[in-house]
């Protein structure tokens, strides 16, 4: 254990312990020789005698930790500073700006969540390895609209979103890993071509989330849809069997793209048990930006096979 200089210097409460964890190399990789064995992975242990000859370093890389803790609580105004501590010694290090750039990422600045997480790759090629921020970043220009950016970032985030150093700490699957294959999933199915990938996604977004919530919920749903738009109607449609046309909340909206994709979702989900309301939400697709997406088509089918059915009457 290390006595916390470092978290007083901060502001920290007196006489409190930071062990910096060897996962702080993942958000910061200059924090690498304070540990010895694999990436800062669980199987790497403290290179004490490197953090003796380094006390600057292990103070800079508490700050850090100390600013992974303080976004992570929603106290992002504390992880900008602690980022900022961190700056002083030693400088020009890729850590703080990955700490600032989740921060603002949280915080709802997109461009300079955007601008830090830039900085950070520019000065380390390394600096992007932690999925935590890989999805931060990936959301960001996600609501950016920058899609071909944050298809790379995904690309790149998904084979590392479980595990210990996933966005799955503690072993298993998590709404964490599902929203970020949920995110990379909607990102595919812009593109009619990567649709099969983007199916793909989609049932690693559904198997990956809990049994009940949101995540899981929406994940059905946009699987549901690019079946849909594949052909496969009947396979979307026990999959919508126990959905009944639920919202998708605005938390999840915004990793979608293409935002209006959560009204198509709940059109189709709304069909089986009321065609009015389906309809509505077919329109409503198209006149909120659907009608200029690839997918246009698909919804104009859905609107005339409802159409008719309502002439048809009962």
């Amino acid at each position: 254990m290390v006595l916390g200089a470092a978290s007083a210097a901060a502001g920290g409460p007196a006489g409190q312990v930071a062990i910096t964890p060897r996962s702080i190399v993942l958000k910061a990789p200059e924090c690498a020789p304070l540990f010895k064995g694999p990436g800062g992975g669980e199987s790497s242990t403290t290179n004490l005698w490197e953090s003796a000859k380094m006390p600057s370093l292990r103070a800079h890389c508490d700050l850090l930790q100390l600013g992974v803790r303080a976004f992570r609580e929603g106290r992002f105004t504390d992880a900008l500073a602690f980022a900022s501590r961190a700056d002083a010694e030693p400088k020009d290090q890729p850590g703080p700006w990955v700490v600032r750039g989740e921060a603002y990422a949280r915080w709802g600045n997109l461009e300079e969540s955007a601008k830090s997480f830039e900085k950070a790759r520019s000065m380390n090629a390394r600096a992007l390895d932690d999925a935590e921020a890989l999805d931060d970043y990936g959301a960001v220009l996600v609501r950016l609209h920058r899609a071909d950016d944050a298809r790379k970032i995904y690309r790149v985030l998904l084979p590392r979103a479980s595990g210990a150093t996933g966005l799955c700490p503690f072993g298993g699957d998590c709404d964490a890993a599902a929203l970020a294959y949920l995110t990379a999933g909607e990102l595919a199915m812009e593109d009619p071509a990567q649709l099969e990938e983007a199916i793909a996604i989609l049932r690693e977004a559904r198997a990956r989330g809990g049994t009940s919530n949101d995540v899981r919920r929406t994940s059905v749903m946009a699987l549901a849809l690019a079946l849909d738009r594949r052909g496969d109607v009947d396979q979307a449609r026990d999959l919508l069997s126990k959905i009944f046309g639920a919202e998708v909340p605005p938390e999840l909206r915004v990793r979608f793209i293409a935002p209006e994709e959560a009204i198509a979702m709940r059109a189709l989900a709304l069909e089986p048990n009321d065609a009015t309301l389906a309809l509505a939400q077919w329109r409503a697709y198209l006149v909120q930006g659907g009608d200029k997406r690839a997918w246009a088509a698909h919804a104009k089918e859905h609107i005339a096979r409802l159409e008719k059915g309502a002439k048809k009457g009962p």
